[in-house]
C-alpha cells in the first residue's frame, strides 16, 4: 500500500483477499447457519471436519472444564453439538478460526492484546447476561468475541501504519480522532464494515451503532468491555468499581458478589484462552485479589489411538440410539466415525431418489466434500454399474485390485470421472432389508491401502447407520 491513506473499502477488500481469506470464508459458513435449520447441524459438523486441526481442537475445548463441567467424556463432533449445544460448538469454531489466524498472521502484540480483552470482555457479558437467564447467551459471547475485529485485523496487518498510529493516540484527546487522521477512518467502522461483509451476527451490528434502545444484551457488551479494558489498571481501580456498582444494579445481587462473579469470570476467560492457545493472556489480566484454586480440565486420553477412537464413537452411537437422537446427526456421526478412526479422505452418505432412478449423495466429509458430494449422483434405471450391481445383491464391497479385475466394467465413466483410480468401501444401507442407499469410503488423498481391520470396522459402523434407520428413520 501507498504511504497515503487508503480508503475503508480498500482496507475491507485487502483483508478480505490477501489476510483473511480463511477465516472471512469459515466466518460467512458458520455465521449463516441457524440453529434451528436441522441441516445446519450437519453443515456446522462438515465445516469443522473440513479441517483435522479444528476438528481435534474442537474436541479438545469440548471436554475442557469451562464447557464440559459434568466431565462425560465427548469423543466426535456430532455429539459435542448434541451435548454443548450447536449455538456452543459454532462459538468454539469461530474462536479457533479467529485465533489462528492471527496466531499465523503478522503477529503483533496489539493484535494479541486485543484478541485477549475481546475473550475476557466476552466471558464477562455472557455469564453476567446468563445470570438474567438470557436464552441466547452464546450469541452475546459471538457478538462481544468479534467486536473489536477491526482492531485485531489492523494490528495484525498494519500496512506500515502502526507506529504513525501509536504516535497519533499519544497526542489525540480520542482514540478515533487519532484513527482518522491516520487512516481515514476509525477502527469500529472497519468492524462494521468486516461485519456487514462478512454477514455476521446482528446483535454485533447493534452493539456497534452504540444503540439507544438500552438492549440488556448490548449493554452485556459494553460492560464487559468496560471491564476488560478498565482492569488492566487493577481490579480497585475506580472504572472497573463504577461498572461493578451498575451490574450490581441491574441484576440486583450485592456489589461483593458481582465482585466475585467478575474474578471468577476472569478466571475462566484466562484459562479458556490458554487452551485456546495463546499462552500470555495473563499479561493483559491482572492477578485477582484472592485468586481460587484453578479448576481441572478433564484429562484428555491420546485422540490419535484409532482403536480407542472406534471403540468411543460407537459408544456414543449407542447412546445416541437409545436417547432417540435425530436421524441426521446420528448418520453424520457414523460418517465422522469412519472418516477419522479409519484415516478415509472421502466418505459420503448417498441415498436412493427420484423412485429409485438415481444415487445421490446425501452427507459428505472429507476431501472437496461440496464439490465431490456434487460429482456423487449416478444413474440406477441405465446399464448396470458397481452400485447397481452393490444393491442389486445387498452386499459389502471392498473395490481393491482383485475386485476390480472383475469388476472394472461396471465403473462407467461417471462413476470414474468422479471417484477417480482409487480402492474404496462401500455397503448398502437398509430399511427393513431393503437397499436404500450407499455409504462409500476411500483414500484417494493420501493413497494409503485400504485393510482388512479398516474393512471390518467400515462394516462394523454402516451397521450402527442401518441400526438408526430402523430405529429412527419413521
Amino acid at each position: 500500500m501507498n504511504d497515503g491513506k487508503v480508503g475503508l473499502k480498500e482496507w475491507v477488500r485487502r483483508l478480505n483477499d490477501e489476510e483473511f481469506p480463511l477465516f472471512a470464508h469459515t466466518a460467512r459458513n458458520i455465521a449463516s447457519l441457524s440453529a434451528d435449520d436441522e441441516a445446519s447441524v450437519n453443515e456446522l459438523a462438515q465445516v469443522i471436519l473440513g479441517d483435522s486441526a479444528m476438528t481435534a481442537r474442537v474436541l479438545r475445548m469440548a471436554n475442557s472444564a469451562y464447557y464440559n463441567p459434568s466431565s462425560q467424556r465427548i469423543n466426535t463432533v456430532s455429539r459435542a453439538i448434541v451435548l454443548l449445544g450447536f449455538d456452543v460448538v459454532r462459538g468454539i469454531a469461530l474462536s479457533i478460526s479467529l485465533i489462528d489466524t492471527v496466531l499465523t498472521g503478522g503477529r503483533h502484540d496489539a493484535a494479541i492484546g486485543e484478541l485477549v480483552k475481546s475473550f475476557h470482555a466476552a466471558i464477562q457479558a455472557k455469564e453476567f447476561s446468563s445470570i438474567r437467564n438470557t436464552p441466547n447467551t452464546e450469541e452475546i459471547f459471538i457478538a462481544a468475541l468479534l467486536n473489536r475485529l477491526g482492531g485485531v485485523a489492523f494490528w495484525c496487518f498494519p500496512y506500515g501504519k502502526d507506529t504513525a498510529l501509536v504516535e497519533a493516540y499519544a497526542l489525540a484527546k480520542q482514540p478515533e480522532d487519532a484513527e482518522k487522521e491516520v487512516l481515514g477512518f476509525t477502527l469500529e467502522q472497519l468492524t462494521s464494515a468486516l461485519s456487514k461483509d462478512w454477514q455476521l451476527s446482528t446483535l454485533l451490528m447493534g452493539a456497534l451503532r452504540h444503540s439507544d434502545t438500552r438492549d440488556k444484551n448490548i449493554l452485556d457488551i459494553e460492560r464487559g468491555f468496560r471491564l476488560a479494558n478498565s482492569v488492566e489498571k487493577g481490579w480497585d481501580a475506580k472504572p472497573v468499581v463504577l461498572v461493578l456498582e451498575e451490574i450490581s444494579e441491574d441484576i440486583n445481587r450485592p456489589l461483593k458478589i458481582v465482585k466475585e462473579i467478575a474474578y471468577n469470570n476472569s478466571q475462566k476467560a484466562v484459562r479458556m484462552i490458554e487452551k485456546f492457545g495463546i499462552q500470555i493472556a495473563g499479561q493483559f489480566i491482572p492477578p485477582l485479589p484472592q485468586e481460587p484454586a484453578p479448576g481441572m480440565d478433564v484429562v484428555d486420553r491420546h485422540l490419535d489411538n484409532p482403536v480407542d477412537l472406534q471403540l468411543d464413537i460407537l459408544r456414543e452411537l449407542s447412546t445416541m440410539l437409545s436417547e432417540q437422537v435425530d436421524l441426521n446427526t446420528v448418520l453424520g456421526t457414523v460418517l465422522e466415525g469412519i472418516y477419522r478412526s479409519l484415516d478415509m479422505d472421502r466418505v459420503v452418505l448417498a441415498l436412493i431418489v427420484k423412485k429409485g432412478e438415481r444415487l445421490v449423495s446425501k452427507l459428505a466429509l472429507g476431501e472437496d466434500r461440496v464439490g465431490f458430494g456434487k460429482l456423487f449422483d449416478f444413474p440406477l434405471n441405465e446399464k448396470e454399474n458397481v452400485f447397481t450391481h452393490l444393491l442389486e445383491l445387498n452386499e459389502r464391497l471392498w473395490m481393491d485390485r482383485k475386485t476390480r479385475a472383475d469388476l472394472g466394467p461396471l465403473l462407467t465413466p461417471d462413476i470414474y470421472a468422479a471417484i477417480g483410480q482409487v480402492e474404496f468401501f462401500a455397503t448398502p444401507v437398509c430399511v427393513a432389508g431393503k437397499p436404500r442407499g450407499v455409504i462409500y469410503a476411500d483414500r484417494s488423498l493420501t493413497r494409503e491401502p485400504l485393510e482388512k481391520h479398516a474393512f471390518l470396522t467400515f462394516r462394523h459402523f454402516c451397521e450402527q447407520a442401518n441400526i438408526a434407520f430402523t430405529i429412527l428413520g419413521r
